[in-house]
């Protein structure tokens, strides 16, 4: 007759499941995620198999021990799911294992070797002890390193007599290693000692073995679980990011009655390197700006904020300037000043390429400086021509000292009513397509202009994204992509008196 204990343990093992299943059912209101919970019921219906197999099982001993070793295990296999559903720590896994098996097979000492690859175990805690010093183990371990078990033997039942053990004779005589092999890894090895000789049994083995099975599966489970929920806070994190990103991008285009804006932001991630924005000028002048932070993700978003905070600060008006010209920073004489700014906050192997106009709609004209980004792309109407402007400049952070100004230069331009500006980053012209490889281009994007600048600036916008969005059809984005058209109309309202 098997001990109450058994029948009882059994019992709570179907209640536990019982409950897994309401709570799946929905019928035990709010509760764990339900993925966990799968989890749960399938940590719990293993244990229920180990129980069944443990009740019906002959015992090969008294009734008596049989029932005590019996109890020792249920109870650590009950350890092990508790620790699953309280979602502690592998760590603790393996602490439970080592000192379950010892109980279990009443081991006189043991110790765990766990593979640091694997387990997340730094080098000096990668191995656990139970009633053994580490200088013996270290002495062991060496020994049994120079004469490996044949494959599938894991007992040796007279260290004396096992060889590289000839004439070194031992405390410990029978030994019983046990590797904890998962679906892809193996995360350590067990050894488990007895003083005594021929004292570990072919049941020993096969209860450990389901042991360590159960335990690896609960380590891996852990991991599984660590990993979604690492996975669910990173998301959530580029949420947040990307909200903020998109709270920092003009939603409130500039509007007057000499130019129309149209623009488009697409970032390749969660979250982009790409900026643009625009500020009202006093005297009819408009600054605008676009850049592109190196890399993607949210520390290129980080330092996209940076870069629209410097544009803010930096673009406020001298008040110990002499003339009206001279109380807002030149496109050039800005993004030095930029430039300084970022030497401390931007990593070493990063840097920023950018472009800043300064419309001045009343005088007809525009300057602008740019620092290392795409050449613009410009319709001119008197002329019935299109083309790039091919200006001079180095990115932001390239050189880290005073030296920079010398690299960045202004270009003035006088525009014609009619006349269109297209300025892009570099993920609109890096666009693939075709074969995979091909390039939307920059003579592409000039065709398109050449067949759409008589075009409002909105129309024009989508007559390009269109062309792009069929070039590039079946092919992941694979960089921010940011659009701005600015069209000067055909009519401009006279000069102020």
């Amino acid at each position: 007759m098997r001990h109450p204990l058994l029948y009882l343990g059994f019992l709570l093992a179907l209640l536990s499941g019982g409950l897994v299943m309401v709570n799946l059912l929905g019928l035990g209101g709010a509760g764990a995620p339900q993925w966990i919970t799968w989890l749960m019921l399938a940590a719990d219906l293993g244990v229920l198999g180990l129980l069944a197999a443990l009740l019906f099982r002959p015992p090969a001993v008294s009734i008596e021990k049989a029932t005590s070793l019996r109890r020792t295990e249920i109870q650590s296999l009950q350890h092990l799911v508790q620790i699953i559903q309280r979602g502690q720590t592998s760590g603790e896994v393996y602490r439970i294992l080592l000192e379950s098996a010892v109980q279990t097979v009443q081991a006189d000492a043991a110790w765990l070797d766990l593979a640091p690859d694997h387990t997340e175990a730094e080098t000096p805690n990668a191995t656990q002890y139970v009633n053994l010093a580490p200088g013996q183990a270290d002495e062991l371990r060496k020994l049994l390193n120079l004469h490996n078990l044949p494959e599938g033997e894991f007992i040796t039942n007279d260290l004396n007599l096992r060889a590289g053990f000839e004439g070194l004779p031992q405390k410990f005589r029978s030994l019983l290693q046990l590797p904890l092999r998962g679906m892809h890894f193996t995360y350590g090895m067990l050894h488990l000692l007895k003083v005594e000789p021929h004292t570990f049994v072919t049941e020993d083995l096969s209860v450990l073995q389901t042991f360590t099975s159960q335990a690896v599966l609960s380590i891996e489970n852990l991991e599984l679980v660590r990993t979604s929920l690492a996975n669910q806070r990173t998301q959530e994190e580029l949420k947040i990011a990307s909200q903020v990103q998109d709270s920092l991008i003009p939603k409130n285009l500039p509007t007057d009655n000499w130019f129309d804006i149209s623009s488009h932001s697409l970032a390749a991630k969660e979250v982009g390197g790409d900026f643009y924005d625009f500020l009202h000028l006093p005297g009819r002048r408009l600054a605008v700006i676009i850049g592109d932070v190196s890399g993607k993700g949210v520390t290129a978003a980080f330092h996209m904020a940076q870069m629209k905070g410097i544009f803010h600060s930096l673009m406020q008006e001298n008040p110990l300037a002499k003339n009206e010209r001279d109380k807002f920073p030149v496109p050039s004489k800005f993004m030095a000043q930029a430039n300084t700014a970022l030497i401390h906050c931007l990593e070493k192997s990063s840097f920023i390429t950018s472009s800043l106009y300064i419309i001045d709609y009343e005088q007809g004209g525009f300057v602008f400086a740019r620092a290392g980004h795409c050449h613009t792309l410009y319709y001119h109407a008197l002329r019935e021509e299109v083309f790039y402007f091919e200006s001079q400049g180095l990115g932001l952070g390239i050189i880290r000292n005073e030296s920079y100004e010398k690299h960045i230069k202004n270009q003035f331009y006088d525009y014609s009513p009619g006349d269109v500006m297209v300025i892009y980053t570099d993920g609109i012209v890096e666009a693939r397509g075709g074969t995979g490889t091909d390039e939307y281009g920059e003579d592409r994007l000039k065709l398109r202009l050449e067949e759409s600048y008589f075009q409002e600036a909105d129309d024009i916008k989508n007559f390009i994204l269109e062309d792009l969005n069929a070039f590039t059809q079946g092919f992941p984005i694979h960089d921010d992509q940011t659009l701005l058209v600015i069209k000067f109309k055909s009519a401009q309202p006279p000069p102020l008196a």
